[in-house]
């Protein structure tokens, strides 16, 4: 997947850097000679998959900063410079989504770890397609049946969620979506 695939910028710049730390093609590989380059690259690699993965804060942005600032300055090709200038125009131009990163959204929901499904129990008719789609078997409730009361909703565990998205391609009354940011800060404040 090249980097106009991508619709997550952290995710894009992220394959980009990795792309160039892990090549073996002599035209693009890393020439290893200054360890400025080589081991900020290998480190704003791993920073970024922190965040991405929903275990960043401020200071790893921080960190990615300064990490970007000393590859430019101590990198001794132009290889290794413009590996720094993709990570700081990452800082700069997408310091919003990097944010929303941070906090454990990613809006174009590319970055599976920071995805999360819930089931509205509103909408939710309990006809178990969900269910049966769910590889991770995530989903847990009762199957309505004809005559009988007292079914348990319908509900994803998120720590065995594997973010694959099925869920919600069968259900017919669209009652499982995704949390978006606010949703979330209202969770956490009322746990």
């Amino acid at each position: 997947m090249s980097q106009q695939e991508h619709k997550c910028p952290i995710n894009a710049a992220r394959v980009t850097l990795h792309e160039f730390y892990y090549s073996e093609d002599p035209k693009t590989m890393m020439c290893s000679k200054c360890h400025p380059c080589k081991l900020g690259i290998y480190d704003a690699i791993k920073l970024i998959e922190t965040i991405q993965a929903g275990g960043g804060d401020g200071s790893h942005v921080a960190l990615l900063r300064r990490v970007a600032d000393d590859v430019k300055v101590g990198g001794m090709c132009k290889k290794g410079k413009d590996n720094a200038d993709i990570l700081a125009a990452l800082l700069n131009e997408h310091e919003e989504d990097l944010e929303r990163h941070v906090k454990g959204v990613c809006t174009s929901r590319e970055c599976t770890p920071l995805v999360t499904y819930e089931i509205n129990p509103a909408l939710c008719t309990n006809c178990d397609k969900c269910r049966e789609v769910c590889p991770s078997f995530a989903v847990e409730g009762q199957k309505k049946e004809p005559y009988r009361t007292g079914f348990l909703p319908y509900r994803i565990r998120q720590k065995r969620c594997s973010h694959c998205g099925e869920c919600i391609t069968v259900c017919p009354e669209g009652a499982v979506y995704v949390v978006e940011e606010k949703e979330l800060e209202r969770h956490e404040v009322g746990t």
